[in-house]
């Protein structure tokens, strides 16, 4: 797993950078294989779809939300260094607010 993408990635994220951290991931996706490869798969929708939501893009965001948990849900609470429950947590209540605008 490249260590250095993923914590650029997180970076990225945590500051509020979607679309970078989504660069950043997917580079690391192209590179993954396997397991790993899924991991970055489901970061990449995560953040893909919290750059549409800064976006206002309300439908592409919550679709890219809820395929991005989906796939992390396969993974430990833990992975890569990952608080997998706390963003899936976190994505979770963005989908129950987005899913109320109906």
């Amino acid at each position: 797993m490249s260590d250095t993408l993923l914590r650029q990635g997180i970076e990225e994220f945590n500051q509020g950078r979607f679309f970078e951290a989504h660069e950043l991931w997917e580079e690391a996706w192209g590179e993954a294989e396997g397991e790993e490869k899924r991991f970055y798969q489901g970061l990449v929708q995560i953040a893909a779809g919290c750059h549409k939501l800064s976006l206002a893009q309300y439908s592409g965001a919550r679709k890219l939300l809820d395929r991005g948990q989906q796939v992390l849900r396969e993974f430990p609470p833990d992975y890569a260094g990952i608080d997998v429950v706390f963003l899936l947590e976190t994505v979770d209540i963005t989908l129950n607010d987005l899913r109320s605008r109906r």
